[in-house]
């Protein structure tokens, strides 16, 4: 049983985790002092760190590589069309109920709303940020008892790694 190729990008441990259980994962791009930067054993991973100056760099090894899924879960990047290779799954994990509540600040924005439901969403990328073809949700409901901390740990730690594995189940049958 071979095991798909896959490619991390972002900074989300757990997911990155999931991932790495389910597939062969053959490189990370981070962010320099992300969770991933200071918590991974760099001695088992291929790790290269993204930043301005060197993403569409590293985008074009992802593009050309020979991995078969990308995911994405706290990228600070929209990976330009160009890039997006119709022979990759291409997935992203957002930490809202998409359409709702796109970009950087999400969870931010919806706390400072007062929402009772949030969640999380894989997509398929596209071009757009946010934006591509919805393959699940989660729905949390918040408690305003919790801080903002512990909403992120609910989204991170629990409901983003459940999601991700049943998007991987379905998508590629694990």
């Amino acid at each position: 049983f071979l095991l798909m190729k896959s490619i991390f990008l972002g900074t989300r441990i757990e997911a990155l985790k999931i991932l790495n259980l389910y597939t062969n994962l053959e490189i990370i791009f981070t962010t320099k002092n992300s969770y991933i930067d200071k918590y991974i054993d760099k001695s088992k991973f291929k790790i290269k760190y993204i930043n301005k100056k060197n993403c569409k760099k590293c985008f074009e090894i992802m593009a050309n590589s020979n991995c078969n899924l990308i995911l994405s879960a706290g990228l600070p990047y929209i990976i330009p069309k160009k890039f997006l290779k119709k022979n990759k799954i291409m997935i992203n994990l957002h930490p809202s109920l998409l359409p709702s509540y796109k970009g950087l600040k999400s969870v931010k924005d919806a706390v400072k709303n007062k929402e009772k439901v949030i969640g999380v969403t894989s997509h398929f990328i596209d071009e757009k940020m946010d934006n591509g073809k919805i393959i699940l949700q989660k729905k949390i409901y918040i408690d305003y008892k919790n801080n903002i901390s512990s909403i992120y740990k609910i989204l991170f730690s629990i409901a983003e790694p459940q999601i991700l594995k049943k998007t991987l189940e379905r998508i590629i049958k694990i």
